[in-house]
């Protein structure tokens, strides 16, 4: 029932898609931004008007002007209705809808005996976000995500990174496993005290949300495709959309900590019924940062987890990040984590990359290149390593496209060690 009331839901807001500037694929935007930019908030020792650390990411990427090469763009007449509907339901209902459909076309070089080479593919993102009531010093929202994915021209069982052997998934658009038509990967309520430095979320959750998050490698549609740079494949169910738990803390101006409890037998396309087998991840993660996009900007995290489950038993392990802008954009980063034999699928993974946020001095374009390595639990073969380099051009207001190469060393799963490269295209509407 009510997925059912969902999908109305869904239906009756088709047309009130407007622009999110969500950070990570599962993060849905916010309706209401706190008033104080992060910058502002860092540098005012009132530590009654600090920033979420989360909420300032979105802060700073919705300042980040469109810097479209093509002006005006063409699809303003068709959108500007839209606009207009979307600006009402925000100011009326406190309510906000925003989508993007991305599409990818992959092509490998060299495949396993009897596998196409090339994949096209399209998937729809839509979020909304609902401001129940907001106190300032307390608060509470509804956010939801819902997703369609597709395959064009193929079968929708049809995966090529899994086919490839890859473990480390080549195309987070579609993750592991066939194409579904629709799923309701988010859907929680969120809580906040304290001005919103403490915040609380419940129902079906993302725990790249709130753990291993960047904003240079974490969103397939506009970054990198693999699985090493969207989250961490070696943190215990990071990439999963299920029923859970999380909270967030703004200790300082530079100090954060966020927690998450994740049911570990939850999937996109499941419900929270599962919660009763109690087999759960958690993960713990500290974090300092500093300065603000494109303004010496500094990350540094360090977290711990553990997990239990039905297939791989339990385990534990940690990891850190760092994100340290350099100078006039250029940003080199790093994911670095470890655990068990057991517990999950990926036992270690190390990643370094490099992120330039205005290339050629363009503010809504981005470059990144990382190269990433992996060993992997049984039953796997082969230690994976994935090198990927991509441009994001912002072709209009609306359009986003890009060239993306993978080159994938040793699939994990492949019968045979080889080294095959991904050409890919890729195209984001924004709504």
């Amino acid at each position: 029932m009510r997925t059912c009331s969902l999908l109305i839901l869904f239906a009756c807001n088709i047309l009130a898609y407007g622009q999110s500037f969500d950070i990570s694929a599962g993060r849905p935007a916010q309706l209401s931004p706190p008033s104080q930019s992060r910058r502002s908030a860092r540098q005012n020792p009132d530590p009654d008007e600090l920033t979420q650390e989360l909420d300032a990411y979105e802060i700073e990427l919705s300042k980040i002007p469109a810097d479209p090469l093509i002006q005006p763009d063409p699809a303003t007449p068709i959108f500007r209705p839209i606009d207009k509907v979307v600006d009402f339901s925000i100011h009326s209902l406190h309510l906000k809808f925003g989508a993007t459909y991305t599409f990818l076309n992959q092509y490998a070089t060299i495949t396993p005996d009897g596998v196409r080479h090339d994949q096209p593919s399209g998937r729809l993102d839509f979020t909304g976000a609902w401001s129940v009531y907001d106190h300032e010093s307390t608060a509470g929202s509804i956010s939801l995500l819902i997703r369609s994915g597709t395959n064009i021209g193929t079968s929708q069982q049809f995966n090529l990174s899994d086919r490839l052997g890859s473990g480390l998934y080549l195309n987070c658009l579609q993750g592991g496993g066939p194409q579904e038509p629709i799923t309701v990967n988010i859907l929680y309520w969120r809580q906040d005290f304290l001005n919103k430095r403490l915040s609380f979320y419940v129902g079906k959750i993302h725990p790249n949300e709130y753990v291993t998050l960047s904003m240079f490698n974490n969103d397939e549609r506009t970054q990198f495709l693999n699985g090493t740079n969207d989250g961490n494949d070696a943190v215990a169910s990071d990439g999963t959309y299920a029923g859970g738990a999380a909270v967030e803390f703004q200790a300082s101006q530079h100090v954060f900590v966020h927690a998450v409890a994740v049911d570990t037998e939850g999937s996109q396309q499941g419900n929270i019924e599962t919660l009763v087998d109690r087999k759960y991840a958690e993960t713990v993660e500290v974090g300092w940062s500093s300065g603000a996009l494109d303004e010496k900007y500094r990350l540094y995290r360090v977290g711990m987890w553990r997990d239990d489950t039905k297939e791989r038993g339990s385990g534990y392990g940690g990891g850190l990040e760092f994100d340290h802008e350099l100078t006039d954009g250029w940003t080199p980063f790093g994911r670095f984590a470890f655990g068990t034999k057991t517990g999950t699928a990926i036992k270690d993974e190390y990643e370094l990359g490099l992120a330039q946020v205005h290339p050629f001095g363009r503010r809504g374009d981005m470059f990144g290149a990382s190269f990433a390595y992996s060993e992997p639990n049984a039953p796997a073969k082969h230690h994976e390593s994935v090198f990927e380099s991509f441009y994001r051009l912002r072709l209009t207001k609306s359009v986003e496209v890009g060239p993306d190469v993978e080159v994938s060393v040793h699939p994990t799963y492949a019968s045979r060690a080889y080294a095959t490269t991904l050409l890919g295209a890729r195209m984001r509407l924004i709504f």
